[in-house]
Order: C-alpha cells, then sequence, then structure tokens
C-alpha cells in the first residue's frame, strides 16, 4: 500500500509545513511514502525557494528523507519531461496522467 503525499502550496504556506511534517512522519514510521509535488508545490525543491519556518529550513527538513528509504519525489510537468529547473534532490518527473493513473492504485492520499 503505498500513501502518497501531495504538496500543493508555497513553501511558505502553512499547509505546505503540515503536509511535510505528515510525510515526515510517515518516513519514520517506515511507510516509505511518495511525495508528489505539483503546481505552487513544484517551488518546494527548487534552488531559490527555500522557506524558513521558527528558524527551520524547508529543503533542510526534505534532506533528512535520505535517512528513510522513500522513493524520489515525484514533480508533475506537462509533459511528464524532465524540467530544466535546477532541483535541490533527486527527483522523477511525470505527467498528469501517469500521476492519475498511480493515484488510481493508491492506498491512500493525502493533499495539502
Amino acid at each position: 500500500m503505498t500513501i502518497y503525499v501531495i504538496q500543493t502550496q508555497a513553501p511558505d504556506a502553512p499547509a505546505s509545513w503540515h503536509g511535510q511534517a505528515m510525510y515526515l512522519a510517515l518516513a519514520t514510521l517506515e511507510l516509505n511514502p511518495q511525495l508528489v509535488l505539483l503546481g505552487d508545490g513544484l517551488q518546494h525543491l527548487q534552488h531559490g525557494h527555500d522557506a524558513l519556518h521558527s528558524e527551520r529550513s524547508l529543503q533542510k527538513r526534505y534532506a533528512l528523507l535520505d535517512l528513510y528509504e522513500c522513493p524520489a519525489p515525484l514533480v508533475v510537468t506537462e509533459n511528464g519531461s524532465e524540467s530544466t529547473t535546477d532541483w535541490v534532490m533527486d527527483v522523477q518527473s511525470v505527467d498528469h496522467q501517469q500521476l492519475a493513473n498511480r493515484l488510481a492504485c493508491a492506498g491512500k492520499v493525502l493533499r495539502f
């Protein structure tokens, strides 16, 4: 059963921090959640778009995922091609149809 955590808000939005907290909690329970970034959520892992909250860096918190066996985050692009964006970590590009196919088989989907 795969648990998808979909981030759609800008990095400085409170919902983004709630979503990341849930994602990290699932990872620490070794549930290996799948992070999905789309819309404004794409900025979460782009260079130059880090957000700070209580002196904590959003992107540094995502770097903690290297400690767990979570799959590479999915970034949703129009055609699923690799974008030229500089990402702070390895990502996998998918298009909207590929994401829909994956979500159809998902155990749980959490959207923030």
